[in-house]
């Protein structure tokens, strides 16, 4: 004797396998047996084991998607993540007010690579060295002018 809360989902589950387009070789023995105005009792336990199955499938179904969800989430993290490296890399670009040409944007990359692989560590050191110094006098000027900007009230 099924609970009033089986009964329920019982229903709706019919209902849904009813709505779909092409229900399982499964989902289809399901609606047989429960369309019967007279059941047996062995089609009674056949109907309670396909009813059973089909709610273990439903179960999986919803972990599945959640799965996706989080998949999804974590395909989004990365891609905010590589567009906010592209952007602060961009941001770079026009802080030394380097000229925006592709081509030689890309030619001058390609020249400081094989600069950096023949000059070692030592010519390494020393451009990073260069480029923190420029970002740390930027930031001490946005924190300057921050200060001494009058608040808004």
């Amino acid at each position: 004797m099924a609970t009033a809360k089986e009964q329920e989902w019982t229903e709706k589950r019919i209902a849904y396998i009813k709505g779909l387009k092409a229900p399982t070789d499964m989902q289809r023995a399901v609606l047989d047996l429960y369309g019967k105005a007279e059941r047996s009792s062995a089609e009674n336990r056949q109907l309670d084991a396909l009813l059973k199955a089909e709610k273990a499938n439903e179960k999986a179904d919803e972990a599945r998607a959640k799965a996706y969800k989080v998949l999804n989430a974590r395909r989004e993290d990365e891609r905010k993540a590589r567009t906010r490296e592209l952007i602060e890399l961009g941001g770079v670009v026009a802080l030394v007010d380097f000229p925006t040409d592709k081509g030689l944007l890309a030619g001058a990359l390609i020249h400081l690579k094989e600069q950096l692989a023949e000059g070692g560590d030592a010519l390494q050191a020393k451009l990073k060295a260069r480029g923190d110094g420029l970002l740390y006098e930027r930031e001490q000027a946005r924190k300057a002018a921050k200060s001494a900007a009058p608040v808004a009230q």
